[in-house]
């Protein structure tokens, strides 16, 4: 029977190694962790645990660490995890059918990286929703999937290569392997971590792709994994454009490359150009969801509905049941007169993600379009609570003015007041129901 090994790389990963040992436990006969440094015990929980630890120094390098593990394998087969990782418990059952197939070199396998928002994105991969029962990932309310070869043939010419976003891939196809789908999936929980601890790993991580393109000038992936990295970390446009710019002139079919120019070019508010970026890449199937989803903004942002309405509809199909693109869509079908399908749409969007405020807005806006005043001000004053600022609550008091409900616009103010005392805004808009001023306070406020 083949055996199978762990190999990882770790530094002060004591509030995880644990769980991800115990992941693994029953599947591999071996476990190597190269620590590069760590000072908060992750090397003794692993040892407590029956890894074989080795210390090794951090040279910039994530290949180079992973390899200083992969050296001390004895086992036929190596699974690579990291320390915010968790085998899925199906593996287990799955590994030892999948190592009965000789021809494989190795498996590609599906790794869900849980994310803390509804929608999101990450590389070209849209999220969708979890509905896992994973304890750790029960409070993610989506994730997005990527796939990396995790699982291999120990051999000494299979090694990883690359000083950022390593893979073995290359060298599995250089010695003849073959790479079927996994049947299995990996668990990744570092996007749940707090946001400076995500902030902090983006930021070497684009360090690092500034090392990794000097390494390799001429590596068109190298060039795309560092523009959209210098985006992710600064939201500056100029040097990410760059790097998609050269991507395109070493490989002019790099889909990736135009699909995130005209990500960017969204952002900037050049619709036009965003367009044209996204007509311009070659989007394979994984591709689409995220440039159906990017060209629907675009083409509603310039008045073509009918346009944008057939990207969003082709976007919700690839991606499912992703609730900011369907109130997207809704709204979108609302203000080509298709009113109750639009609002239906919507109304099932905020229902699946209550909390989020770009969805509640546009089921506001919506309502409004169709003159349902009444409804409008139900969600403006949802909004209000949700966004907590004096801004949101005139909103609501002035659109349930519209609506000819002057009490409760005065409800709506004495809630706002009470918690924005020192807002001016707010008190003259009370004052002026209640007769004491002839300003326009109010009546202007629905305009914002």
């Amino acid at each position: 029977m083949s055996t199978v090994g762990l190999s990882m790389i770790v530094k002060n990963e004591a509030k995880t190694i644990a769980a991800c040992l115990r992941s693994v436990s029953g599947v591999v006969s071996q476990t190597v962790i190269a620590d590069t440094g760590s000072i908060d015990g992750t090397g003794t929980i692993a040892r407590q645990l029956g890894a074989q630890v080795i210390e090794i120094p951090w040279a910039d390098h994530f290949a180079e660490a992973r390899n200083a593990a992969l050296r001390l394998m004895e086992t036929d087969w190596v699974l690579v995890l990291d320390a915010d990782e968790e085998l899925d418990d199906e593996a287990k059952q799955q590994i030892p059918r999948l190592l009965k197939k000789s021809n494989a070199g190795g498996y590609l396998v599906p790794i869900r990286n849980y994310i803390p928002t509804v929608s999101g994105r990450g590389w070209d991969r849209v999220a969708e929703p979890n509905r896992n029962s994973h304890p750790r990932a029960r409070t993610a309310p989506a994730y997005f999937v990527h796939e990396n070869c995790r699982l291999f043939r120990r051999d000494p010419e299979v090694y990883f290569v690359g000083r950022v976003h390593e893979l073995v891939e290359p060298r599995i196809c250089a010695v003849g392997g073959r790479l079927p789908m996994a049947k299995f999936c990996i668990h990744h929980f570092g996007q749940l971590a707090e946001e400076q601890e995500r902030g902090r790993k983006a930021a070497a991580y684009r360090d690092l792709l500034r090392l990794k393109v000097q390494d390799s000038p001429d590596d068109a992936i190298s060039w795309i994994q560092l523009g959209l990295q210098e985006y992710e970390c600064s939201r500056q446009a100029v040097e990410p454009l760059r790097c998609f710019d050269r991507a395109l002139l070493l490989e002019p079919k790099a889909t990736q490359a135009a699909l995130f120019k005209g990500m960017i070019y969204l952002d900037l508010g050049e619709q036009k150009l965003a367009i044209e970026s996204l007509d311009a890449a070659f989007p394979d199937e994984r591709s689409q969801a995220l440039r159906q989803h990017l060209r629907g903004d675009a083409l509603h942002n310039l008045g073509r509905l009918p346009e944008a309405l057939t990207a969003y509809s082709h976007a919700v199909r690839l991606s499912g049941d992703d609730p900011i693109l369907n109130s997207k869509l809704g709204y979108t079908e609302v203000r080509l007169g298709r009113s109750k399908s639009g609002i239906e749409r919507i109304k099932n969007a905020a229902d699946k993600a209550p909390a989020v405020t770009e969805v509640r807005e546009r089921l506001m806006k919506a309502f409004i379009a169709i003159s349902s005043l009444s409804e409008a001000g139900e969600q403006a004053e949802i909004l209000a609570r949700l966004e907590g600022s004096a801004k949101a609550y005139l909103r609501a008091a002035s659109i349930r003015v519209h609506a000819q409900q002057p009490k409760q616009a005065r409800e709506v103010l004495d809630r706002g007041i009470a918690l924005f005392p020192d807002s001016v805004e707010l008190r003259d808009a009370h004052n002026e129901l209640a007769g004491e001023s002839k300003g326009p306070a109010t009546m202007a406020a629905t305009q914002s």
